[in-house]
């Protein structure tokens, strides 16, 4: 059995105090900081137990060609000015760069697995087992949790090493997701 580690939008303009991205963590708490704590340990356990470690990044072209109109969350990207490739704002967040052996991946939308070639890398390396966490919970997270269960694979949600503005949204995903995969928080995994 092999696992890997699905690290969801770990970057500048979504994590960082001065990111443009305000609906993906609520900055206003002690929590982001506790949260980013956590998932950089729960890549470095993942990284240190021999998992392959996928760090996948939302980003768009600079004039936004290729920025999906179809929903309001990925229109305030653009109106923002957020995540533009080779942007700081793009960029993964201070601590959760990828180490030489991890698995870098952009896509222009909520699901991991669409346009990423992720299942493709994850078949070829045997991974059976993937734990999903990052932002947001109930957007790229839940969604990438979904296609997972779907394509077959055994996945862990970790809770406490997800993040998203609305705590309400975030309660209802982890609810939902209970049915889908084993939620967890960090102390509970097994590495």
């Amino acid at each position: 059995m092999t696992k890997a580690l699905i690290a969801l939008h770990f970057q500048n303009d979504i994590c960082h105090p001065d990111g443009l991205i305000p609906f993906a963590v609520d900055r206003s708490a002690a929590a982001p900081a506790l949260f980013l704590d956590r998932a950089r340990t729960l890549i470095a356990r993942a990284r240190e137990a021999g998992w392959l470690i996928a760090h996948v990044h939302i980003a768009f072209q600079p004039d936004y060609s290729d920025l999906p109109r179809n929903a309001r969350l990925f229109r305030a990207a653009g109106e923002l000015g957020a995540l533009k490739r080779g942007s700081w704002g793009a960029a993964p967040l201070q601590g959760f760069e990828p180490a030489p052996d991890d698995v870098a991946l952009i896509h222009i939308c909520n699901n991991a697995f669409h346009g990423t070639g992720l299942e493709d890398i994850l078949r070829g390396r045997g991974v059976s087992d993937v734990a999903v966490a990052g932002l947001a919970t109930q957007y790229s997270v839940e969604h990438t949790v979904r296609h997972a269960a779907d394509l077959g694979y055994a996945v862990t949600m970790v809770r406490d090493c997800c993040a998203t503005a609305n705590a309400a949204a975030a309660e209802a995903s982890f609810a939902a997701m209970a049915m889908l995969a084993d939620v967890r928080n960090l102390d509970e995994m097994t590495f």
